[in-house]
């Protein structure tokens, strides 16, 4: 019988970054065969997690370029599968929520660090060529960051309870106090301030700092996220001790609804030019980033990462962030 010729007929996601599982529906490829059958990112080799003749689950390696992936058995290769990879910019960090980007395209990001532990390096900013410079402020565990209409950069403090703003980014000064553990912030369409206090609030802020019960919903082990929509709806993530959470949606009114279920962590969000509400977290198995229709409440798994607790769209640009990294995609190509 002739063996079937190499080749692959599909991977998903189509879109990685390093540590992300992508699945390569194939044919003829031999995983009895370890020490001559291999996955190729371009020239890289990557780690097998489990393969059949079929079906091949590999991760990203780290500092791919290359145009796609490949199988190889024996040294005969399939054709190159378009890919797109995204890439570590930055590491030895603490992002513990969204990044943000800047007029400029750059990244800001924190140094959070453990409850109570002070660095005079705690907001970062971090180019797309990879350059990492401190901002020469000191904030005490910086966790939610946010622009606001006016083009402002405003960060909670999860250990003292306050809401900063960054005038011009020179200026540092306390907003709003005494709100808990603040964690994700999020402005709506009237220029509003919404924030996440993860003992189980979600806080509307007052011109004058004076600050008022949105909502409830129940209390988080890790932050809360928060990310409106064009119609002012306000969609929160917060991981709880449960094996499985799900993603809140709050109305302009302050009624709460879940929107999906089953989660495992999710926590960063945004809704893109789309319309369609972006996620990290796990689910049935994978992880990385999922879109999802806020009309058909459909989950596709669009980016393939390791555990991820926030992200940042910008045009054709993603950034997403793990506990120590900031990655970058460009989203033109295949």
């Amino acid at each position: 019988m002739r063996s079937q010729e190499l080749s692959i007929r599909a991977v998903t996601p189509a879109i990685g970054i390093p540590g992300g599982e992508i699945s390569i529906q194939c044919s003829g490829f031999k995983p009895g065969l370890p020490s001559v059958s291999k996955v190729l990112f371009g020239t890289t080799e990557a780690d097998i997690v489990s393969a059949s003749e079929e079906r091949v689950i590999v991760k990203v390696p780290e500092g791919v370029q290359g145009p796609g992936v490949a199988l190889s058995v024996n040294g005969a290769k399939s054709a190159m599968f378009p890919l797109i990879l995204g890439a570590r910019l930055a590491s030895g960090l603490h992002p513990v929520a969204n990044p943000v980007v800047g007029v400029d395209g750059a990244i800001i990001t924190t140094i959070s660090g453990a409850r109570g532990q002070r660095s005079p390096r705690s907001l970062m900013k971090v180019s797309k060529s990879g350059e990492v410079t401190a901002f020469a402020c000191e904030i005490m565990n910086p966790t939610g960051l946010a622009f606001s209409p006016s083009g402002q950069l405003y960060i909670s403090s999860r250990a003292d309870g306050t809401v900063l703003r960054y005038t011009d980014f020179q200026k540092l000064e306390v907003v709003a106090e005494d709100l808990g553990v603040p964690c994700g912030i999020a402005f709506d369409a009237e220029e509003r301030l919404y924030v996440g206090d993860r003992t189980g609030k979600i806080v509307r802020i007052g011109s004058t700092g004076s600050h008022e019960e949105f909502a409830a919903i129940p209390p988080s082990v890790s932050a809360f996220h928060l990310a409106f929509d064009r119609n002012d709806n306000l969609y929160v993530t917060g991981p709880t001790v449960a094996i499985r959470d799900p993603v809140y949606r709050i109305t302009r009114k302050g009624e709460v609804s879940i929107l999906l279920e089953g989660l495992a962590r999710p926590q960063g969000l945004a809704v893109g030019h789309d319309g369609n509400l972006w996620l990290a977290t796990a689910y049935s198995g994978k992880k990385g980033i999922f879109r999802c229709s806020l009309k058909r409440k459909e989950l596709i798994h669009y980016i393939a990462g390791p555990m991820l607790v926030g992200l940042a769209l910008d045009g054709n640009d993603v950034f997403l962030a793990d506990n120590s990294s900031i990655y970058w995609i460009q989203m033109g190509g295949p």
